[in-house]
């Protein structure tokens, strides 16, 4: 992430380059790029006549000689224009005349081509763009990394969360980063400055359930509640829109391959650090473990690619979520 943070520090501070070519398979970080330029390049006063933003169309031939009209020009009454093309794939088969622009730039325009999908690296446009600004992949984050990206959010924001309310907004949104970021304006607006933010409030402010989660169905598993695990598999089934099944295997998976990791740890007090989990959480692996040693977890991923088959309709009715569950809960719990 330094290169997007260096990026975001120089645009505060005014150094702007004739070209920003975003592309990648995360449209949060280009999202936050485009709405950046746009705050500290364009005032009010500017906005109706330095400012363009189009989307690129394949059916308009039209459009790259529009962008070139644009970029050639000087502002009208801002210091500079901006120029902002969405699916900027569709605006040329070559990027010729945009190349061809780069080579002879007007140091008053500043250009930004946005993709939606990954770039070809061999393209003429990504090499003229890296020669004369910057190229920025926007990439999707690990799961594993979901957690630590909500906590630097939340500095960012000057929110302070509970660990358990970062778990339970984690679980629920996943990478989505561009949910994670509204969530969290959400408990901004709606939370005393200062104030540590409870799963209660979580649960009152944005909707997650603090009982009914990802977080509390492994969390329940690790210490051997059954009853507690069939009420929450239960709950998950009769939701299976908001809880696919795919994503519950997955999770408890996730669970237990951790729990597995860490009974290979020779030294406990690096378990945080080599399982990347918040110290906080480490106790409840340190717990499980007694209760799940790796003979047993050995026994349980062989359930659990069994009713990952089940999910996906192999020899078992996909539809029937709550007879997957309960079949899973219940070996695993007798294994």
């Amino acid at each position: 992430m330094s290169e997007y943070n260096k990026l975001i520090n120089d645009i505060n501070d005014r150094i702007f380059l004739p070209i920003y070519l975003l592309h990648g398979d995360e449209n949060y970080f280009s999202d936050q790029i485009m709405k950046l330029l746009v705050s500290n390049v364009i005032n009010e006063d500017s906005a109706d006549f330095d400012l363009k933003k189009i989307y690129g169309k394949k059916s308009d031939e039209n459009q790259e000689s529009e962008v070139i009209d644009f970029v050639k020009r000087f502002p009208l009454s801002g210091d500079y224009n901006l120029l902002i093309v969405k699916d900027a794939k569709n605006l040329s088969n070559d990027f010729k005349n945009i190349i061809s622009y780069l080579d002879n730039i007007n140091p008053k325009t500043i250009l930004v081509l946005a993709f939606i999908t990954n770039i070809d690296k061999r393209k003429k446009i990504y090499k003229s763009a890296q020669k004369n600004g910057v190229v920025f992949e926007s990439k999707k984050i690990y799961d594993n990394q979901v957690y630590k990206w909500i906590e630097n959010q939340c500095a960012h924001k000057s929110l302070n969360l509970h660990p358990n309310s970062i778990k339970i907004i984690s679980d629920f949104t996943g990478n989505d980063l561009s949910q994670i970021d509204n969530e969290l304006e959400k408990l901004k607006l709606n939370s005393k400055k200062g104030q540590t933010i409870s799963p209660n409030e979580v649960e009152s402010i944005i909707g997650f359930s603090k009982e009914f989660n990802f977080f509390e169905l492994t969390k329940v598993i690790g210490k051997n509640n059954l009853n507690k695990t069939i009420e929450i598999a239960n709950y998950m089934s009769k939701n299976s829109k908001k809880y696919p099944v795919p994503l519950i295997v997955a999770t408890i998976y996730s669970f237990f391959n951790k729990l597995f990791i860490y009974h290979s740890i020779e030294n406990k007090k690096e378990a945080s650090k080599i399982l990347g989990i918040n110290p906080y959480f480490i106790d409840e692996y340190h717990q499980a473990s007694a209760l799940y040693p790796m003979k047993r977890i050995s026994k349980i991923f062989d359930y659990l690619l069994e009713a990952d088959k089940r999910s996906k309709g192999v020899d078992f009715d996909a539809t029937n979520n709550e007879a997957i569950l309960n079949d899973l809960v219940y070996k695993i719990f007798n294994s």
